[in-house]
């Protein structure tokens, strides 16, 4: 059994197991377009990322509401990515889709709220499934106690500033970057928060998280099976990115929704679930 220590020096020490890692919970991750049709351009606009979950029996992309509001909820068409290296387009109506989430605050602001979950429209789950999975709470978001393992924080986005654009055609990379898994979640009025700390000096990470916006924030208990030494992990979905500050002395904080805020998110699906739709 590898100690916690072993178990640190491994992640920190092995690019493999960080990108299996960010594979295993990317399954989860889209990357989020506005599609314009309606002046015959067919222009796309990178909207943000979204997290694909089931909440009672139906779903959902959980991401930012400002994703929605600003950007997707004017366009005429949705599109998300499904699968890596293969250039495809896939896209819901926006009439189709139904928002949940908390009321639109006046002003956008750094304290949100700032999370809503899209219902994604049943004749399009075939297609999603065939290459994506609907993260469970409580199913997938089960963890294995009892057992030496060490905790990892998981960012998982689209940053704009690595992806490659034209008018109607999109190349990005969904990210994972491994996080401070000492910033605490702290409560502001009803809803929760994660600051994560990001120096934005370093060549591995990027210097704007713009794009980033809607992606999850996953808890990652790492630990080592015996007696095969082999890696494993369990993955917990905790928060949902949202507003990045600006730029001071080579450092900029990622601000997160906690599991609080997605809590009281999906409290709501029940009141807008269309009439007649089975859980």
């Amino acid at each position: 059994m590898c100690t916690p220590d072993e178990l640190e020096s491994m992640l920190r020490g092995s690019e493999g197991l960080q990108l299996e890692i960010i594979r295993d919970v990317g399954r989860y991750t889209v990357a989020l377009f506005a599609g314009f049709d309606s002046d015959g351009s067919g222009h796309l606009k990178l909207a943000g990322t979204g997290t694909l979950v089931t909440v009672e029996g139906s779903h959902y992309i959980l991401t930012a509401s400002h994703v929605w509001e600003e950007v997707l909820k004017c366009a005429d068409k949705v599109g998300i990515t499904l699968t890596e290296d293969i250039d495809h387009s896939f896209f819901m109506s926006v009439k189709a889709i139904v928002p949940s989430g908390p009321p639109k605050p006046a002003s956008w602001n750094e304290w949100g709220p700032d999370v809503t979950l899209l219902r994604v429209p049943p004749e399009h789950l075939g297609s999603i499934k065939a290459h994506k999975d609907f993260y469970s709470a409580t199913v997938d978001g089960k963890t294995t106690p009892g057992v030496s393992q060490i905790e990892a924080r998981l960012l998982i986005g689209t940053p704009a500033e690595l992806g490659e654009f034209a008018p109607n055609h999109a190349e990005v990379v969904i990210g994972g970057f491994f996080a401070d898994v000492e910033a605490p979640c702290e409560a502001h009025g009803d809803f929760d928060y994660v600051d994560l700390d990001v120096d934005v000096s370093s060549p591995d990470l990027p210097k704007n998280y713009g794009g980033v916006s809607g992606g999850g924030l996953w808890k990652v208990l790492i630990r080592c099976e015996c007696p095969t030494g082999k890696t494993e992990w369990d993955h917990v979905l905790e928060g949902v990115a949202f507003h990045q500050s600006d730029i001071k002395n080579d450092r900029r904080t990622i601000r997160c929704h906690g599991p609080k805020s997605i809590a009281a998110a999906m409290a709501l699906v029940s009141s807008s679930r269309p009439n007649g739709e089975s859980k």
